[in-house]
């Protein structure tokens, strides 16, 4: 082999083991800021959701499916966590609907419905990156206008919920962190949960940033 090919060839291998480094870190970067972002929801959820819902919680440990088991009014029922991206009611409802199928779908092909209670928490998120959405808050009157109940039924989870901790109603202040609910199943706990406190309009936060 000539010294320019061999040269050539060395350079691909270790370009291709640097991408190949680059991707293996870029993995163990997203699956490091999944875990926090999850160890941040349930956190929230343990101190938040007993203050609007009147109901304990304890998280007794950390999982894979579901993410977490904990106590709640002293029964052990699993947690599963997820992402909603969205940005008006319609959004909140389709990816609520999407992802509680998909993970119905998973949990009972692998019988992890038969074992305990399992609540599906979805966590308030932006729509996309740099794009903000709307808060919970802002649109729980239209969400509980556009729910239709039959559409959740059928789901192996017990509870369907959806948390919003975003900073817009929140003082820099405030170091609890205060979360809103809306509930989209069972029927009989179905609208908006929250914690009442004052809120700061929309027009002072955004002169606040």
């Amino acid at each position: 082999m000539k010294l320019a090919e061999a040269t050539r060839t060395s350079l691909d291998v270790l370009q291709a083991e640097f991408a190949m480094g680059r991707r293996s870190t870029d993995a163990y970067d997203n699956a490091l800021g999944l875990r926090e972002a999850e160890a941040s929801v349930a956190d929230t959820f343990e101190a938040e959701f007993p203050v609007v819902t009147g109901r304990t919680v304890k998280i007794l440990s950390t999982s894979e499916s579901p993410d977490r088991i904990a106590l709640i009014d002293g029964i052990e029922t699993g947690v599963e966590l997820t992402s909603i991206k969205a940005g008006d009611a319609d959004d909140m409802i389709a990816e609520a609907l999407r992802l509680a199928s998909k993970k119905h779908e998973s949990y009972d092909r692998r019988g992890i419905f038969d074992t305990r209670p399992l609540i599906l928490l979805g966590q308030l998120d932006w729509p996309a990156k740099d794009v903000e959405g709307l808060a919970l808050y802002d649109v729980h009157k239209e969400l509980a206008e556009l729910i239709v109940p039959s559409d959740f039924d059928g789901f192996g989870f017990s509870e369907i919920w959806l948390m919003d901790d975003g900073p817009k109603y929140t003082s820099r202040h405030d170091p609890r962190a205060p979360a809103d609910f809306f509930c989209f199943a069972p029927t009989e706990k179905i609208g908006f949960w929250e914690r009442e406190r004052k809120r700061r309009p929309h027009w002072v936060w955004s002169e606040i940033f």
